[in-house]
């Protein structure tokens, strides 16, 4: 741990965030620990930190500290959202992991679906900030022609066509999401998808790749993409059975946190053990 007075706390930085939130419950949120570990738990693309609550909630009763950012342009409204992208993305969770990194003697970096695809992002770009990353459904590409053909199409009509509401492996959980989205929000979408893949390479830390198998958004083969191309010392898979896209709010959500706890205890990130 280093100290850096200049970067704000993490009670600071969720204030400032909070700020930026206007859509009640997608807020930010930081949850101290005593295990020296510290989680960057990264929510979907129109989502927010709401969407990882139940990931975040075991987390922190294991005793690790838990970080959980809503986005720049999430949790108010799409106006706000197609004002930003994969650049601002990429500064909120660095600045994130930057005051983590001085407080806690580990960093492990958790990102669900797009904010999957930023976890690769900032271990490859910044890997002195990041002890470990996981990711769950995280696209590095979609092979979905229908939606990107529908991106470039019919400029005059800026918005998509209504997101499918997510199905589920056991009872619907209600998650706060944009319902309307830009074309540009989707075309930023996939920059993040492609940027991924381009730095997996350059993704040396332990990673442990989450996919549920029966996933309708991103397919499994972006998983196997992840495991065979990231330059990770150490590699992992879970296979998800019981979920669909939104595992982390489906029945194998305990599983994610299981999987997640025990990826930290066999790396060695988990100080007090």
């Amino acid at each position: 741990m280093n100290q850096n007075f200049n970067l704000p706390t993490p009670g600071e930085y969720v204030a400032r965030q909070k700020t930026l939130v206007s859509i009640s419950g997608a807020a930010p949120y930081f949850h101290d620990g005593s295990s020296g570990t510290a989680f960057l738990i990264l929510h979907g693309w129109s989502a927010s930190a709401e969407s990882v609550r139940f990931l975040a909630s075991g987390i922190a009763q294991a005793g690790h500290a838990v970080l959980a950012p809503t986005l720049p342009g999430h949790g108010s409204t799409t106006a706000e959202m197609v004002k930003v992208g994969p650049l601002e993305w990429n500064e909120a969770a660095r600045e994130a992991a930057e005051i983590l990194r001085v407080r806690f003697q580990s960093v492990v970096v958790l990102g669900v679906s797009m904010g999957g695809a930023l976890a690769l992002q900032l271990a490859a770009t910044s890997p002195h900030l990041i002890d470990g990353i996981i990711t769950v459904n995280a696209p590095v590409f979609l092979d979905n022609g229908s939606f990107a053909s529908e991106i470039v199409t019919n400029a005059s009509d800026p918005f998509l066509k209504g997101w499918s509401v997510p199905t589920f492996f056991g009872a619907a959980v209600d998650e706060i999401s944009y319902p309307r989205r830009y074309k540009k929000s989707g075309a930023d979408l996939y920059s993040m998808c492609a940027i991924a893949r381009e730095l997996l390479p350059h993704v040396t830390a332990p990673i442990l790749v989450v996919q549920s198998v029966l996933d309708p958004v991103v397919p499994k083969a972006s998983a196997d993409e992840i495991l065979l191309r990231s330059g990770a010392s150490s590699k992992g898979v879970v296979w998800l059975e019981r979920s669909y896209h939104v595992s982390q709010l489906d029945l194998d959500s305990d599983r994610i946190i299981e999987a997640s706890l025990a990826f930290v205890a066999g790396h060695g990130l988990y100080p007090d053990i």
